[in-house]
């Protein structure tokens, strides 16, 4: 039976933000932009048409976590309108803290397999924040591992590779409480995150599995180097 303890606290609003996943792809390639972004720009980065785009950007600015103006030119014709994500509460901790709850939230009550569910939207998720490093030759396992080791320290993860890069020991975990409590998904996502990243750069090694908390309060992410004997 799924848990719902968290869910009362969600707001209504918030959650309709963050209940299609790929709204959120939107809003998370905003925040990840340097620079305000068109709506072409978005569509083609997270592969949804354009009018998609225009209708989870006028929500996401209805509730305050995206802004558009117009563009400075100085030659004819009408502006573009560029958007940026919005610095709410100056708290990006409280802002992921939020848009994880609340996907626990709505996998719990739509998902037949929460877990599978978990590990594709982290896939996905993975695979957009390489993206912008393309294009990729076949990259090695070990600048593979080094790169996913980053993306990881970036998201507070405080990561480490061990083992020759045969894992990857996580050492924070920014939502602690929530993966304690939902396991399946939250570390299903955070796992998908891994893997979306390194088949997105064609890597010879695979995150096989994630074990929370396995050792000394550390969460322990294994690793497969395309040819090894699976266990």
């Amino acid at each position: 039976m799924a848990d719902h303890r968290d869910n009362s606290s969600i707001d209504p609003g918030v959650h309709r933000v963050f209940a299609d996943l790929s709204r959120v792809a939107v809003l998370e390639t905003l925040r990840r932009s340097e620079e305000p972004m068109s709506v072409r720009e978005l569509a083609e980065e997270v592969g949804l048409h354009a009018n998609t785009v225009r209708s989870h950007l006028a929500i996401l600015t209805e509730h305050g976590f995206a802004v558009g103006s117009p563009e400075e030119r100085s030659r004819p014709g009408r502006p573009r309108v560029l958007y940026s994500a919005a610095d709410v509460d100056s708290g990006d901790t409280r802002n992921y803290r939020l848009l994880a709850e609340t996907l626990v939230a709505y996998l719990s009550e739509h998902s037949d397999d929460q877990a599978a569910s978990a590990v594709a939207a982290g896939r996905g998720y993975g695979q957009r924040s390489v993206r912008g490093e393309r294009p990729f030759p076949r990259t090695d396992a070990s600048s593979a591992v080094d790169t996913v080791v980053r993306l990881l320290d970036e998201a507070g993860f405080r990561p480490r590779s061990r083992d020759g890069g045969t894992r990857i020991d996580l050492h924070h975990c920014p939502f602690r409480e929530l993966a304690e409590a939902n396991p399946d998904i939250v570390c299903g996502v955070h796992l998908g995150i891994m893997q979306g990243a390194l088949a997105e750069m064609s890597a010879p090694v695979q995150a096989v599995r994630l074990r929370p908390f396995a050792e000394n309060d550390r969460c322990i992410t294994e690793l497969r180097t395309d040819g090894d004997e699976a266990d």
